[in-house]
């Protein structure tokens, strides 16, 4: 009887994929990820591992640009990412993306906070999001460092003469 080596489960995946950052990010992303699921109707949690970050989407679905916030998690620092479109009266979002801007989060309690909590109502709204907050959520690992294809090497720099 030949015996194969069993997948671990994706919370245990994200759980590895979570261990490489400092503790104080891994710590502030434990206390967040749970509020954002109370706060945001979804099913999905979709996991993208990059290099130096990973991204994890909320959405109603496995597709991760459908996402209703998505949360970068850096080595030094948490961003919280929301559509571009939506309404920001108190100016909490930066950056200049096409499609999303963001917000740091310095600790959990940022995402308690009055402004914040619009945001996120108003993200939920804008995504049309009606499913019930009860029920589990699907972990999904879509893409990892392991499975990403080298970059083509730059060419080399011309001199001008």
């Amino acid at each position: 009887m030949i015996r194969t080596a069993r997948q671990p489960s994706a919370s245990a995946q994200f759980a590895a994929l979570l261990s490489r950052f400092p503790s104080k990010i891994v710590a502030l992303v434990k206390r967040c990820l749970p509020k954002l699921r109370r706060s945001i109707p979804c099913t999905h949690q979709v996991v993208y591992d990059y290099a130096n970050s990973l991204v994890v989407s909320l959405g109603m679905s496995e597709r991760g640009y459908e996402a209703i916030v998505a949360v970068a998690i850096f080595p030094d620092g948490v961003r919280l990412y929301l559509d571009k479109s939506l309404p920001d009266p108190k100016g909490l979002l930066g950056g200049s993306g096409s499609k999303v801007r963001s917000v740091t989060i310095e600790s959990a309690a940022d995402l308690d906070n009055r402004d914040m909590k619009a945001l996120i109502k108003a993200a939920v709204k804008h995504a049309g999001a009606t499913s019930p907050r009860s029920g589990a959520i699907q972990i999904v690992i879509k893409s990892t460092s392991t499975k990403r294809k080298p970059r083509k090497a730059a060419p080399p720099a011309r001199s001008r003469i």
